[in-house]
């Protein structure tokens, strides 16, 4: 059996907030049980995955979380590292439940989608004040958890056009700026797709709100990536709650197979249903992941 080397793990839909432009699962469906977590996981380190990015829903709603990150994490017995661990959140979990799960990750991943506040309150709906919660976790993890880098996503979309390139603005302190900071071109999936008639912008105001933030980022020294829907089929692998492997074609995503039912095939000689190079690109799989979660 053979996996890519970096996978998502998605293994929640449900969300604490109601974002319109959300293309995770949808947030009625069953999450996971810690035991499958703690399958999938055991089955990630055994197959020498080098990456694992937990998102969902919001994975910080899972009373698990702490032990399926600290799984990921272990050294295995003869001492190699394992995986390096995303934590990709809303930013909203009370303090002491983060500071169990920050020591396991490499990285964490938070979203400002506008410096702005009603742009920003139009598109993470739900809880409120959640730019200022993230702030403040931000703030945390920098001053009190330096070995976890910190990756800011912003999703460009028609509600955020004037603020998206500027929420550098909103990080005063340079030492709190992330390591990284990612902007989407917004994924018509699931939620996205739903609302895609008012949320999507044309690629020209697309490149538009890049280039602002390009200008941005290098005026403040920090490292910018984008991410186009153009490179987003064969990058990704993802596991969803129901253990279901996930890959993205030209069509949007496409499941391939249950995870432990495919594993149960190839332990019976019979070839499973994981991600051939047809299905995904080993190289955009990579560089998707290294070039936003790069090694210290």
């Amino acid at each position: 059996m053979q996996l890519p080397a970096f996978v998502d793990l998605r293994p929640i839909g449900r969300c604490n907030l109601t974002c319109p432009f959300c293309f995770g699962p949808r947030h009625e469906v069953p999450s996971m049980s810690r035991r499958d977590a703690l399958r999938v996981a055991e089955v990630l380190r055994d197959a020498c995955v080098q990456g694992v990015v937990v998102s969902g829903g919001e994975p910080t709603l899972l009373p698990y979380l702490a032990d399926l990150v600290g799984a990921l994490h272990r050294s295995s017995p003869s001492g190699d590292p394992g995986p390096r661990v995303v934590l990709s959140t809303n930013g909203l979990a009370p303090l002491r439940t983060m500071e169990r799960i920050l020591p396991s990750l490499s990285w964490i991943a938070l979203p400002l989608e506008s410096a702005d506040p009603i742009e920003h309150a139009a598109l993470r709906t739900g809880v409120a004040p959640h730019r200022e919660k993230v702030l403040a976790l931000l703030a945390e993890v920098r001053k009190n958890h330096k070995p976890v880098q910190v990756k800011l996503g912003t999703v460009v979309t028609h509600l955020n056009l004037s603020g998206a390139s500027r929420v550098l603005d909103l990080i005063e302190e340079d030492s709190w700026l992330p390591d990284v900071w990612k902007v989407y071109q917004m994924s018509e999936t699931n939620y996205g797709a739903d609302n895609r008639d008012w949320l999507a912008v044309s690629q020209e105001d697309f490149d538009e709100v890049v280039r602002k933030c390009e200008k941005a980022a290098a005026e403040r020294g920090v490292t910018l990536r984008v991410y186009r829907n153009s490179t987003r089929t064969g990058s990704y692998f993802f596991i969803d709650p129901d253990c279901e492997m996930v890959v993205v074609d030209e069509a949007g995503e496409r499941r391939i197979g249950n995870l432990f039912d495919e594993l149960a095939k190839c332990s019976e000689g019979m070839k499973g249903a994981f991600p051939s190079g047809e299905l995904i690109s080993l190289t955009r799989n990579m560089d998707n992941f290294v070039n936003t979660y790069p090694d210290a």
